[in-house]
C-alpha cells in the first residue's frame, strides 16, 4: 500500500475471505483501497508479469501495487457489480456494462508486457490444470473425457492462435469495481495477467453472467441489460463454434474453486458442472 494511503485515516467497509482470495476494502479520504491477498489454499502466487498501459482515461484500469501475495488498488469505485444488479434502484445497467467492456477492450488495445516473460500463460489457465487434465473426479464424471478435450482444444487455440494480447486473466466481478450508480468503474489488474486472444477475457465475463443467469432467475433482467452493454464495447465475443467451450471453461473453473476453496459440497459443484456441460452439448449464440 502506498505511503500516501498509509498517512491518511482508513476505515474498513468490506471484507470477504476464501481459501483462494481474501479481499478488504477501505475508505481512505475520498477514495477506496481494495486489498487482495492470497488465500491460505491458493495453489500459486499472483502473476509476476508487469505491464505498461498507454492512453487509458481516468481510473478505468488500475494496476495493483505489491508482491506475489498481496496487491492493493486505489480507486474512486467502492461497490461491486453484484451490488448494482441486486440494489433494486434506478441504475443504468446498460451503461454500467458498456464501461466494463470499455475497460477490458482498453486493456487489450493499450497494454504491453515489460521485460522478460518466459511464462506468459494467464494464471487462471495455470490453475485450471488441476481439473482440466481429468484428475478431479467430478469434472471427469460430469463433463466426460470428450467434454474436457473440447475445453482443452479451445484453451490451446486461445493461447497459440494469432492476435495475442495482454489479457487480464480474471476480469469478472471480483476485479471490476464500480461507483454506486455504475456510471464509472475500475478494472483491478495484475494478479492473473498473461497473453492470449482477447476472447479469453470476454468469455470469462460472459461465463460468469451465464452462471448467475441460470441460478438466479430474479436477476435475469438486470443481467441481460448489463450483458448487452458489455457486448457493445468489449470487442469480438467468441463465435457460435467457440462459445460453448468458452463458457464451459469459466463455469467449470468456478465449480472447482467453489468446491476446493469456498466450502461447496460435491453435489453443489456438480450442479455447476452440469451447467458447463449443457454449453458443450449444444452450439448456441450468447443469450
Amino acid at each position: 500500500m502506498s505511503a500516501a494511503m498509509d498517512s491518511r485515516k482508513k476505515s474498513a467497509i468490506r471484507s470477504t475471505r476464501t481459501d483462494l482470495l481474501s479481499t478488504g476494502v477501505y475508505a481512505v479520504g475520498g477514495a477506496y483501497e481494495w486489498v487482495h491477498s492470497l488465500g491460505v489454499g491458493a495453489p500459486i502466487p499472483f502473476s509476476s508479469l508487469r505491464i505498461s498501459v498507454d492512453s487509458v482515461p481516468g481510473d478505468l484500469l488500475v494496476v495493483g501495487v505489491g508482491g506475489d501475495r498481496h496487491r492493493s488498488y486505489s480507486t474512486p469505485a467502492g461497490s461491486t457489480v453484484f451490488d448494482l444488479i441486486t440494489a433494486g434502484e434506478l441504475v443504468n445497467l446498460r451503461v454500467a456494462g458498456r464501461e466494463w467492456g470499455t475497460a477490458l477492450s482498453s486493456l487489450h488495445e493499450s497494454a504491453s508486457l515489460i521485460g522478460d516473460f518466459p511464462e506468459s500463460t494467464p494464471r487462471t489457465v495455470q490453475r485450471s490444470e488441476a481439473w482440466l487434465g481429468g484428475t478431479w473426479e467430478p469434472a471427469r464424471e460430469v463433463l466426460g473425457e470428450g467434454g474436457l478435450l473440447e475445453i482443452r482444444r479451445w484453451i490451446q487455440c486461445i493461447l497459440s492462435g494469432p492476435d495475442q494480447v495482454v489479457v487480464h486473466g480474471y476480469p469478472g466481478m471480483a476485479h471490476w469495481v464500480v461507483t454506486p450508480d455504475g456510471a464509472a468503474g475500475s478494472l483491478l489488474t495484475g494478479e492473473d495477467l498473461g497473453r492470449a486472444h482477447p476472447s479469453y477475457d470476454i468469455a470469462w465475463v460472459l461465463g460468469e453472467m451465464a452462471e448467475l443467469h441460470a441460478f438466479h432467475p430474479v436477476l435475469r433482467p438486470a443481467l441481460d441489460e448489463m450483458r448487452n452493454g458489455f457486448l457493445e464495447t468489449c470487442g469480438a465475443a467468441p463465435g457460435p463454434r467457440e462459445i460453448g467451450p468458452a463458457l464451459a471453461f469459466r463455469i467449470a473453473q468456478h465449480a472447482y474453486d467453489w468446491h476446493h476453496y469456498a466450502g461447496a459440497g460435491e453435489a453443489q459443484a456438480k450442479g455447476l458442472l452440469r451447467l458447463a456441460g449443457s454449453y458443450l452439448e449444444t452450439t448456441m449464440e450468447v443469450r
